[in-house]
């Protein structure tokens, strides 16, 4: 008698809590990258309590999901031609709770309600650093199956949990051109692999770089990161030469240029 060959179906495992299907649910759909700013592709292995957590305020601070589309919307908006936005467009028109936005004059500020508030632009620098740790585990489950790897309980204890700290690195350009896709900015990727696009982004195995409308970061990629951050910044640096002329640990959300303010140096007269 022939046997039939049957594929057993995979049980959902969420990579934050660690739970399955037995024990929680898997509904809802669970993006990667926020679907608010463009982001289309989904992690199966986010369960929905999770995936309900990030869109939750915490500890007096935005959501994990608000501040990343309130943030980086500016961004994709600076990038994208002006013809392209409105209803209808590859890119909608947005108001934002938190911050003022004037795109006339390439202004972002905190509205002053918030500014006031001691401690406030330290706790969103918080929750955009737990974003793209966030974006990158979600996607190192999607691309390539490994988000359970125990190398990354520190990112779940950080993201998930608010255990500990962990350091994303900010590159500021020298020259405000930036060579980008139209499909980058309307429906951001996170690359893993290595690009000969872009020479400049480093790979080390406590770090990972990557560019992100229009912006490159370092995270690390370990607990112990900084048993080799020294070798890290030396290499970074001359890899970067020429190209980018500072770097900086971010603490502070504007500790990032998400203005763009480099394009109006490569626009002006």
């Amino acid at each position: 008698m022939a046997i039939l060959n049957q594929q057993i179906p995979l049980v959902k495992h969420c990579i934050w809590c660690k739970q399955i299907e037995e024990e929680t649910q898997f509904q809802k759909l669970a993006h990667t990258i926020p679907q608010s700013i463009g982001g289309q592709h989904i992690c199966e292995n986010v369960c929905d309590k999770c995936n309900h957590f990030f869109g939750q305020h915490f500890n007096g601070a935005p959501s994990v999901e608000s501040i990343i589309k309130e943030t980086f919307n500016v961004s994709r908006i600076r990038l994208i031609d002006k013809n392209k936005i409105g209803k209808n467009k590859p890119i909608t028109k947005f108001s934002s709770q938190y911050f003022n936005v004037d795109l006339s004059k390439n202004k972002f500020s905190l509205k002053p309600s918030f500014r006031l508030q001691k401690g406030f632009q330290e706790k969103i620098g918080r929750q955009i650093k737990k974003g793209l740790y966030k974006m990158f585990l979600e996607e190192i489950e999607r691309q390539k199956g490994d988000g359970h790897n125990s190398k990354y309980d520190f990112i779940r204890e950080f993201c998930r949990y608010d255990i500990g700290d962990y350091p994303v690195f900010y590159f500021e350009r020298t020259h405000g051109i930036i060579m980008m896709v139209t499909s980058w900015i309307t429906t951001p990727e996170l690359f893993l692999d290595p690009d000969q696009q872009f020479k400049y982004l480093i790979r080390e195995p406590y770090f990972f770089e990557f560019e992100f409308l229009g912006h490159v970061f370092g995270i690390a990629t370990s607990r112990h990161w900084d048993l080799a951050v020294e070798n890290y910044i030396k290499k970074t640096s001359e890899a970067k030469s020429g190209l980018f002329r500072k770097w900086r640990m971010v603490k502070y959300f504007n500790d990032i240029d998400l203005s763009l303010s480099i394009l109006d140096d490569y626009h002006r007269p």
